[in-house]
């Protein structure tokens, strides 16, 4: 289960979607496109991922963390691609690693807020 302890505080997620840019070169409804479907993926793939880590998965925690390195790249999270890749590399070992607990609740805890502020941006294109 993860750290609810109301004393921890999370690492908000930060947006930056200059990779986004670099991809659609300035192409709004491109952008528009790209940015609806990867949100709607990160959102899949963060639910998935927040199971798995429930059930102590170690698979399906390695498998979801992964997808969400290049997902987290498009939707502008530089952040949760770092904590992606740090838990895709840890549990490559086929073990449960609690150790980064901290990591999961930043994504987990952090996605709802960076959630709204994407499709904020969605719907202001």
């Amino acid at each position: 289960m993860l750290n609810r302890n109301k004393a921890m505080i999370h690492t908000p997620i930060l947006i930056d979607l200059t990779y986004l840019y670099s991809l659609t070169d300035g192409d709004k409804s491109f952008e528009q496109l790209l940015l609806t479907g990867t949100v709607a993926d990160v959102d899949s793939k963060i639910n998935g991922f927040k199971q798995s880590w429930e059930v102590k998965d170690p698979e399906g925690i390695r498998k979801n963390a992964h997808s969400l390195i290049s997902l987290s790249a498009i939707a502008g999270m530089p952040q949760v691609v770092d904590w992606s890749r740090k838990i895709d590399e840890a549990f490559a070992d086929g073990e449960f690693h609690p150790e980064l607990s901290v990591l999961a609740d930043n994504i987990i805890v952090g996605w709802p807020a960076a959630q709204t502020q994407l499709n904020l941006l969605i719907a202001d294109n």
